[in-house]
């Protein structure tokens, strides 16, 4: 048996290990409550200098500033993420696949790869995922994006962190014109959201997206009712307020 496919499954192997404790599809942080929605923030590293076209209409453009937060509000689990998404001077309603589509987090093969911002953590998603990765980069006839995507496991510091994650590394064989697509994405194994991605190409216009979790905010959650009153009972009125103020700065990272 060839060496890289001895790599691949024991990559697979390890992979399926990893997650096959955590929740299945989506993780629960990212369930819409009556508490309100989970924000996703990333930190700017890297854009392109110049309005990128959103939609096939081109009739919306986005442009954002090196430093500047990619924000995503996640409306909905089923039967995909969607949500609402503000980058740069953009603010939109889309589901993860648009978004991969539209932000180059992806290839677009013959057969389409776009996890985008998040992606489904249990083990026969992911392998899916692997599946796909696979066939978008293909070396076969009618597929332009041929090259070559390689996935690991390894660990990624950011936003205070050390993340467990899952990387996506994808170059594309060289082009006749412009500069071919490399794309690296890295996603969190116990959130299945994106930690960090760099992907880039050229077609006359250069393009770079460079992106980096900044933060993962989930709804407040009430004190409950009898701990408050036992609070203030106490004469911890004070207390009380402080764990009200404190509740809404909770951020998970």
């Amino acid at each position: 048996m060839p060496s890289n496919i001895i790599r691949q499954s024991a990559i697979w192997a390890t992979l399926t290990l990893a997650i096959v404790l955590l929740p299945v599809n989506y993780h629960e942080c990212l369930i819409p409550s009556q508490n309100g929605n989970t924000i996703i923030e990333w930190n700017v590293i890297d854009s392109p200098s110049v309005p990128f076209a959103w939609g096939w209409s081109g009739s919306e453009t986005w442009l954002a500033e090196k430093g500047s937060k990619v924000e995503y509000e996640v409306t909905s689990v089923s039967p995909e993420i969607a949500g609402n998404l503000t980058i740069g001077n953009l603010t939109t309603q889309a589901n993860n696949t648009r978004i991969g589509i539209e932000l180059v987090l992806g290839v677009w093969g013959k057969t389409p790869f776009f996890p985008g911002l998040i992606i489904p953590i249990d083990p026969e998603a992911v392998e899916r995922l692997n599946e796909t990765a696979q066939e978008a980069a293909a070396r076969k006839s009618g597929n332009y994006m041929n090259g070559s995507i390689q996935v690991s496991l390894r660990e990624l510091d950011a936003s205070n962190h050390t993340h467990e994650c899952v990387f996506f590394d994808y170059v594309q064989d060289p082009v006749e014109f412009g500069a071919p697509q490399q794309t690296e994405l890295a996603y969190d194994l116990e959130t299945g959201v994106l930690v960090f991605c760099n992907t880039s190409y050229s077609f006359g216009v250069p393009y770079i997206l460079t992106l980096e979790l900044s933060s993962i905010k989930e709804p407040v959650k009430p004190v409950p009712l009898g701990l408050l009153f036992m609070i203030v009972g106490l004469g911890g009125a004070g207390i009380a307020a402080v764990l009200l103020v404190g509740a809404a700065l909770i951020t998970k990272k």
